[in-house]
């Protein structure tokens, strides 16, 4: 099987739980993310991109927060500058402030985070749909949870071959049957006359379900 490095990163996310793509874009993200708070905090391109985007998108920014463990100075950092020029721009008190505000708060350009994540997805399905004519990647990526609602649009979305995308589409087709089928199981195990009958895999199926159709926390 001839894969490409990041065809193999998805060949190995397939036997793990979850949309691949949301794994592996995580995964990215969180290493930026580490990379950007700790090693290139001083740096001035980082600083005139979170300047310009006015801080990190709320889902970036939490992320951070939550994730990035004893990042405090690199958070402290990033924002005391990107503030300072918030102040500088606005300027002093009275009612020109108030005009001037509306574009001062305004970003001037995306997200760095935001801008690392559509690329790394961008790659990931591309190496997807270019690699489904491969027997050996297209029968793993069957047996996992194929990809979440958001990614699947994603992928139809990019431009590739037309004859990828209808297996593509076949292929989740029957990932979804099977969810399908698993909730409504969920739901009649759940009737009070088969609630002595034990779950089986379909035991988390609501919580697959949510995944599927909104894919990772922490992405949107």
């Amino acid at each position: 099987m001839n894969l490409s490095s990041r065809a193999h990163s998805l060949f190995e996310a397939f036997e793990l739980p979850g949309c691949p793509v949301c794994r592996l874009t995580q995964d990215s993200v969180h290493h930026y993310l580490d990379g950007l708070i700790y090693e290139y905090v001083n740096e001035p391109d980082t600083h005139i991109a979170v300047r310009a985007a006015r801080g990190f998108c709320p889902t970036h920014a939490w992320h951070i927060r939550d994730h990035i463990n004893a990042s405090a100075l690199g958070i402290a950092v990033l924002y005391e500058g990107m503030i300072r020029t918030l102040l500088r721009e606005l300027g002093e008190g009275g009612r020109r402030q108030v005009t001037r505000a509306a574009s001062t708060f305004k970003p001037q350009g995306p997200c760095p985070a935001c801008e690392h994540q559509a690329h790394v997805e961008d790659h990931l399905l591309r190496n997807l749909l270019d690699h489904l004519d491969q027997q050996e990647f297209t029968g793993a990526f069957s047996r996992s949870a194929g990809l979440c609602l958001p990614h699947l649009r994603a992928a139809l979305d990019t431009p590739g071959d037309a004859d990828a995308k209808a297996r593509l589409l076949d292929i989740q087709r029957d990932i979804w049957t099977e969810l399908q089928q698993d909730l409504a199981e969920f739901i009649r195990k759940r009737d009070y006359r088969f609630a002595n009958e034990v779950m089986g895999r379909e035991g988390d199926s609501p919580r697959r379900a949510i995944e599927q159709m909104a894919g990772a926390r922490g992405l949107r």
